[in-house]
């Protein structure tokens, strides 16, 4: 049934983006696995998840960088709730701000995490609340660079 509901997350998303050089790779938090999407490149960080009117339950964005430090990131042109879930090289939850807000006017509030990261995940607004995830809980994906 899993496997069932990851096949149609990505035929789902196949239609809802442009896959030229877009990367997915599974992630688990605990038992429930979500497909995401990768950012590694600079316009792939700067662009994020902007301008996504809705991203299923099971759908989120992994942020790479080559090494621990202050992650900041921003809700420009972003049309949706997130959830920013920062992670460190041990992809251990280092940070988490919740259901943070689309970014209504400029300029826009730049949410620093609060101790150093290597991975910034984004979920759906209030995933992370109905995960019941908190500092120190540990994610399994392999990040699969380019």
């Amino acid at each position: 049934m899993k496997f069932f509901r990851s096949i149609l997350t990505v035929l789902l998303l196949f239609f809802m983006m442009n896959f030229s050089e877009t990367r997915f790779i599974s992630l688990f938090i605990g038992q429930e696995e979500f497909i995401v999407e990768i950012a590694e490149t600079e316009e792939e960080k700067i662009t994020g998840l902007m301008f996504r009117k809705k991203i299923p339950d099971n759908f989120g964005m992994l942020f790479l960088y080559e090494g621990e430090d202050f992650r900041g990131m921003w809700m420009k042109n972003t049309l949706i709730h997130l959830d920013l879930i920062f992670l460190n090289s041990n992809r251990e939850i280092v940070d988490i701000r919740a259901n943070v807000p689309p970014c209504t006017m400029e300029p826009c509030e730049t949410y620093i995490s609060r101790k150093k990261a290597k991975y910034v995940l984004e979920l759906k607004g209030n995933r992370s609340r109905e995960l019941k995830l908190k500092t120190g809980d540990s994610l399994f994906f392999i990040p699969d660079k380019k």
